[in-house]
């Protein structure tokens, strides 16, 4: 894709914060509990209430969701935006991939933390951020 720099920076932060926002644990309890997560256990959205209170293997389903979030952000989105795999070849920031890796992946966490779908209200990062 052909981005001005600034922009493509933009675009990436934008799309990896809303992938990193999707909010797997509220999803997953609603579609096959019925129940928002949120009204039990600790009242987080995170796979450690969604351990305490779905199970373990919905739970490994909304943990493994939450690391492929950040997965995905970090080298699905850069790579597309960026169209380069290797690290540092180029001068400028904008064209940095470690850069643009680093601002998607943290867009990402910020995205599970600061969730828009919820209120901003999300889990604590932990799993996307690994």
């Amino acid at each position: 894709m052909v981005f001005d720099s600034p922009l493509r920076l933009i675009v990436v932060a934008v799309v990896s914060y809303l992938l990193g926002s999707f909010p797997t644990a509220v999803v997953v309890s609603r579609l096959f509990f019925g129940f928002d997560i949120r009204t039990r256990g600790s009242g987080n959205m995170g796979s450690t209430n969604a351990f305490r209170v779905l199970g373990w293997k919905w739970g490994l389903v909304v943990q493994v969701v939450d690391v492929l979030k950040g997965l995905l952000a970090v080298t699905v989105v850069a790579h597309l935006m960026v169209g380069q795999a290797l690290p540092f070849t180029n001068r400028t920031p904008f064209e940095d991939i470690t850069v643009v890796r680093l601002l998607a992946g943290t867009s990402a966490v910020i995205g599970h933390i600061f969730s828009i779908f919820v209120g901003f209200r999300g889990g604590k990062g932990v799993n996307t951020a690994a």
